[in-house]
């Protein structure tokens, strides 16, 4: 393990750990990495005696409702929630690095926070400010990051937070598959093992959790693929009448069909909602990359997997901004 770079992480657990209440948040539309990442850190500040919750925009998603979670979530609309804020000591922001991918029913109340704030992420580029700042690309995942701090201060790592972080680390690194995976990622995996997740449980109730309705969509998704540059960029398309009745979550692994397919390069789950917002998620092989794809409409991600929302989006005009941004 390349001590440099989670040496630090010891120093941010020493100040963590010097507070009373903590408050946890992650960005929108929620996936294994990000509600991991919070559920891990949850359970070992618990675990220390800490007082901590989430605060999320988005609920959790039905495929990681497994993960032990009970009495973790505030709704930003309960009434107390200012005075519960008001009284918190520390924010930790995971997984995201941009204030408004925190979502617009939370980013009113961390704009006035005046307690410290931390900050762990692994994306590029950040740009929001914080008292302590643990940004590591070179991770597979927020997950990663969070169970590097643990273990560099000597902290036992309890069985609910090994199965919320061994999560996020499978799904990030796309069941260990993408180009962040290595020898050290899977010792950290083992590691996680040894300290109470299950594999097998994790994997079955994350990866095979659709609805028959889903998979019906799924179906009629895969029917109308979009592909152009050669078989290269090949996009999956639902246009809002297709999605009458879904939520995001129910689109959960579409887009990772469309790399599946032989001489695809990049592939995209393109979405069109009632609201009139256009989702995007954008996959690539090793060898081309997505984020500038998705920064172009103003959002952001990984190299190899990204995305961004558009507010009133023209599908057509993006799908084909899409193939003529493609770099193939």
């Amino acid at each position: 393990m390349n001590n440099r770079l989670y040496a630090q992480l010891a120093d941010a657990w020493k100040a963590l750990s010097s507070v009373t209440s903590v408050l946890i948040s992650a960005h929108i539309d929620p996936d294994g990495d990000s509600i991991g990442s919070s559920l891990g850190l949850l359970h070992l500040l618990r675990e220390q005696g800490i007082k901590a919750h989430i605060l999320q925009h988005h609920p959790i998603p039905k495929n990681l409702s497994f993960l032990p979670h009970d009495h973790a979530f505030l709704s930003y609309d309960q009434p107390d929630i200012k005075e519960i804020i008001a009284g918190t000591d520390a924010w930790c922001i995971l997984d995201l690095n941009a204030p408004q991918r925190l979502g617009p029913n939370i980013l009113p109340f961390f704009e006035h926070f005046t307690g410290k704030v931390f900050l762990f992420d692994h994306h590029v580029n950040p740009i929001l400010k914080a008292d302590h700042s643990h940004v590591i690309i070179e991770s597979s995942s927020t997950c990663e990051i969070i169970a590097r701090m643990a273990l560099e201060s000597n902290i036992e790592i309890n069985a609910q937070s090994a199965e919320c972080l061994y999560t996020g680390i499978m799904t990030d690194t796309g069941g260990f598959r993408h180009s962040r995976t290595n020898a050290e990622v899977m010792r950290l995996a083992a590691t996680l093992i040894d300290a109470g997740a299950d594999p097998v449980k994790i994997y079955d109730r994350v990866m095979n959790a659709q609805s028959l309705s889903s998979m019906q969509l799924l179906g009629m998704a895969l029917s109308n693929l979009t592909i152009s540059h050669d078989g290269a960029l090949i996009l999956m398309i639902l246009r809002k009448e297709q999605l009458v009745g879904y939520s995001s979550e129910d689109l959960e692994g579409f887009v990772n069909y469309t790399l599946s397919i032989e001489g695809a390069k990049i592939g995209g789950l393109i979405t069109e909602w009632e609201d009139g917002t256009v989702k995007m998620s954008l996959r690539s092989k090793p060898t081309h990359e997505v984020r500038s794809i998705a920064e172009s409409f103003g959002g952001g991600g990984h190299v190899q997997a990204a995305g961004a929302r558009v507010r009133h989006g023209n599908l057509k005009e993006i799908v084909e901004s899409i193939q003529q941004l493609a770099k193939i």
